[in-house]
């Protein structure tokens, strides 16, 4: 894989299993999370179906609860377009990234806004089979971090 250029939409496609961990200011775990999700092509396109899918472990009564969520990738050379494929906020964007060759990273463009909460991600790709994606959220209603963790699935 040659991370000074890397092919974006072909380094995403396919199946993934991750680990999340979400923690507060305070540096208190929030819960924990594993799953799957996959980058489904779009035949002709750029675009690249999101999915994801696990069970999240909540620190406080370690209750248990299953999660789904869809996003939809779209890549236009060193640029990712991100936007919410499920929910109320089905079509709309999320977040846009540009590639760093120095960080080997996806950076965000601009911030992500809900009401007055902000979220920054960043996508760290660490090799071929594998990458991390951190995500900052902080305003008057949230304050945390969540650390996933993708591992790309055999075959």
């Amino acid at each position: 894989m040659n991370f000074q250029s890397p092919d974006l939409h072909a380094y995403f496609s396919g199946r993934w299993t991750f680990s999340r961990t979400m923690v507060g200011a305070d540096d208190v775990l929030i819960g924990e999370a594993e799953g799957a999700a996959e980058f489904l092509p779009v035949s002709g396109m750029s675009l690249l179906h999101y999915k994801e899918a696990g069970q999240l472990r909540l620190a406080a009564g370690q209750r248990v609860v299953g999660f789904s969520r869809r996003f939809d990738y779209e890549v236009a050379g060193d640029m990712v377009h991100v936007a919410f494929a499920d929910g109320m906020q089905l079509g709309q964007a999320y977040q846009s990234y540009r590639y760093d060759a120095v960080e080997q990273a996806l950076l965000p463009v601009e911030t992500h806004l809900c009401i007055l909460d902000r979220y920054d991600g960043s996508y760290r790709l660490t090799n071929a089979d594998s990458f991390e994606l951190r995500t900052r959220i902080d305003g008057p209603h949230k304050d945390y971090r969540v650390h996933t963790h993708f591992t790309r699935q055999p075959g």
